[in-house]
């Protein structure tokens, strides 16, 4: 698995760069969708990517192959976990605008929510239980699957694997 680490990290930048550069047009405002309860306030899915999902996402990528973890380590993984699974909701109803809440309506949105929401959850079952294998397991699949949703619902989004 260690000679993984690099392409993942790699990847990882690239999920990050589709993150914070890819939602384009999603400034549109509204009220009624929260943000994660831990995450920074957004008003866009732009912004609510770049401050509910990438930095909790970010660090189950790091800690997913860590040499060494310490309990302190594990904290920051379990803190992340739960942001990353208190942001599914607002995943799952598509974001803030009604051009982003009507992609919500299709099944190809819904499907890739639910796969990613399911490696959130396994995330947190892996933090709860400290199983390092479990979390990088999740966090490969993480990859996967966001780097899937981006490709399908983003236009700017490039494919992952794209050199």
């Amino acid at each position: 698995m260690r000679s993984l680490r690099p392409i993942l990290l790699a990847t990882a930048g690239v999920l990050t760069a589709m993150i914070l550069g890819g939602l384009a047009g999603c400034e549109q405002r509204t009220a009624d969708v929260p943000a994660a309860a831990n995450a920074p306030s957004a008003t866009d899915s732009r912004s609510f990517m770049a401050s509910a999902v990438q930095p909790p996402t970010q660090v189950l990528w790091d800690f997913g192959y860590a040499e060494k973890m310490s309990d302190e380590d594990w904290g920051k993984v379990n803190k992340a976990a739960t942001d990353l699974v208190a942001a599914m909701p607002t995943i799952a109803v598509g974001g803030f605008s009604a051009e982003e809440k009507a992609r919500a309506t299709s099944a190809e949105w819904r499907d890739w929510s639910q796969k990613t929401a399911d490696f959130a959850a396994a995330a947190k079952r892996a933090a709860d239980a400290k199983n390092q294998m479990e979390l990088a397991t999740a966090g490969d699949s993480l990859v996967e699957t966001c780097g899937g949703c981006h490709a399908a619902f983003d236009p700017n989004a490039k494919d992952p694997g794209a050199k």
